[in-house]
């Protein structure tokens, strides 16, 4: 049976129709198809169009026909604005797994090491963008910036596990120990991947209306930015049923002071007031409760993740790491220092 996405009606900027989530929660495909939908206007190409129409006129789309027409899309962005062959055949070449995961690595600057798959949402025209992001006020600011990606970070917590095990250690066995003991400290205090800092840095980089793709945990979502706010589009199967529930707001790094908004960003308030509420408060509690419960189930499982990660790595072979390893090798680190880094959202 072919995967399907069950579509939703939702009121901004007029009526239209979104895409929900299934078994593959919020997933690459789910939010740049939904990123497409909403930022759909009169200069887009009629690839484009002819998405919205489709997802508009059917209550679910099949998985082939929603990559037969990012293909499409591709196919005609890639004439449009003269893209290489390269980045059109690497796109095209992911479309088939992009609904199973896409290889993101954040760094803690609030940019992202090169991949294939940014390649696919730049040919899509879409930004895509993190909260991950260190303050240099913090403690563990150099040790982190040191490694600057979330993989070379765990690289060297992998060296870190071999390195304790030295009968001897010299100076830069130490620093790497060091580095190593800072590195998890952050990783274990940012559990959700998004920081105050992170989150003030977006709110003050983004521009107001804009909607891109926000990524964290390993999740993908539509994010807009409006007042000086920004909001998740709402697209879990929780919510299905409840048409006034567009938006969450994003207030805080683990959800504790988030908020549901209609398309047209009034708040939905919990005494069902609202004349429009389609629920009633004990089913509209118990989504919400279950909404947080979910995330902060997921930030306890990706804290324990990341140690077992630590621990099974660090006993096993390490000779398939070394190509992707981006982490500062000893010779490295007693030749230079890297500098502290600035602040700067990739798009």
């Amino acid at each position: 049976m072919s995967t399907e996405y069950r579509t939703k009606a939702i009121q901004y900027d007029g009526v239209r129709n979104i895409l929900t989530q299934n078994a593959n929660g919020p997933c690459a495909l789910l939010a740049l198809i939904n990123t497409l939908l909403l930022t759909c206007n009169a200069t887009s190409p009629p690839e484009v169009h002819t998405l919205v129409a489709l997802v508009n006129s059917e209550d679910t789309v099949t998985l082939d026909t929603l990559t037969q027409c990012l293909r499409d899309i591709a196919l005609a962005n890639a004439k449009i604005f003269q893209l290489s062959a390269d980045d059109v055949n690497k796109t095209l070449s992911l479309l088939p797994t992009l609904h199973e995961g896409a290889n993101i690595n954040p760094r803690f600057d609030g940019g992202f090491e090169e991949s294939d798959e940014l390649v696919l949402f730049r040919v899509f025209n879409v930004g895509m963008v993190h909260g991950w992001v260190i303050s240099p006020e913090d403690a563990e600011f150099d040790a982190v910036m040191k490694y600057k990606s979330y993989e070379a970070a765990q690289n060297v917590l992998i060296e870190a596990y071999d390195v304790d095990n030295k009968s001897t250690k010299d100076a830069v066995d130490l620093e790497i120990l060091d580095d190593s003991s800072k590195i998890k400290h952050f990783f274990a205090r940012t559990a959700t991947q998004l920081t105050d800092y992170g989150l003030q840095a977006l709110k003050g980089h983004l521009t107001d209306g804009q909607i891109l793709v926000f990524f964290r945990n390993n999740h993908f979502n539509t994010i807009i930015k409006t007042e000086n706010d920004i909001y998740q589009l709402v697209t879990d199967q929780g919510f299905f049923d409840k048409s006034q529930y567009v938006w969450e707001s994003l207030l805080s790094i683990n959800g504790a002071n988030n908020s549901f908004f209609t398309g047209r960003f009034s708040p939905l308030l919990e005494d069902s007031s609202n004349p429009f509420d389609d629920g009633g408060d004990e089913q509209m509690d118990d989504d919400r409760r279950l909404a947080m419960m979910m995330q902060e189930e997921e930030d306890q499982r990706a804290a324990s993740a990341i140690q077992r990660q630590y621990q099974r790595r660090g006993r096993g072979d390490q000779s398939n790491d070394t190509s992707r390893n981006q982490g500062v090798t000893k010779k490295e680190k007693k030749q230079k220092k890297d500098k502290k880094g600035k602040k700067c959202i990739v798009m």
